[in-house]
């Protein structure tokens, strides 16, 4: 793929498996985080992180068209007409899930103090620290749906951050946020 990027797409409910493996038959990146869930008592199971959504990786010039894909909505975009995801974003998102941590679902949170894991299968992932009275946490946004991840973290993993967080462009600002998402349909 020449200049392939991240975009999201919005999916019907329950659809995130058929449209990520459709999007797979025809030589489409896709990506669809997965966590562990526990239902009553129940062996764990998968749940898709971001219910809803699928990541895919291709290059606009292609004029990738989804319309005929089972499940799929359509292609989100920002109220300024970005549907991009940086690759960092993807990125860090994989190192948290591959380092095999818990991880929940949490609001959306743009703004806040910035800091980079240090050591660790996650050394190098950015984002955003929450601290309580009886543990840190780090936020993963994904500014482009609106939607963002915690993990618990040790408060020696982590430095802050030389700058704030990458935006869309991948260039470093001081606001993680791009507004309210919309999404064109297909």
């Amino acid at each position: 793929m020449g200049n392939a990027q991240w975009h999201a797409l919005q999916v019907r409910p329950h659809f995130e498996r058929i449209v990520a493996v459709r999007l797979c038959e025809r030589d489409i990146e896709a990506y669809l985080p997965l966590r562990k869930v526990a239902r009553n008592g129940m062996h764990p199971s998968e749940a898709p992180l971001f219910p809803g959504y699928v990541f895919c990786k291709y290059d606009e010039m292609a004029d990738a068209s989804f319309s005929d894909v089972p499940g799929a909505v359509s292609v989100v975009r920002t109220t300024d007409g970005i549907n991009i995801i940086p690759e960092h974003q993807i990125t860090d998102l994989r190192r948290i899930l591959a380092a095999g941590v818990s991880v929940q679902p949490w609001p959306f949170t743009s703004q806040g103090r910035i800091v980079m894991v240090q050591t660790g299968p996650m050394s190098g992932v950015t984002g955003i620290l929450v601290d309580s009275t009886d543990r840190r946490l780090l936020v993963l946004s994904i500014p482009l749906i609106r939607r963002s991840v915690v993990i618990k973290i040790n408060e020696s993993h982590f430095v802050p951050a030389l700058h704030s967080v990458r935006d869309r462009s991948g260039l470093i600002s001081t606001d993680a946020g791009c507004g309210k998402s919309r999404t064109r349909q297909l």
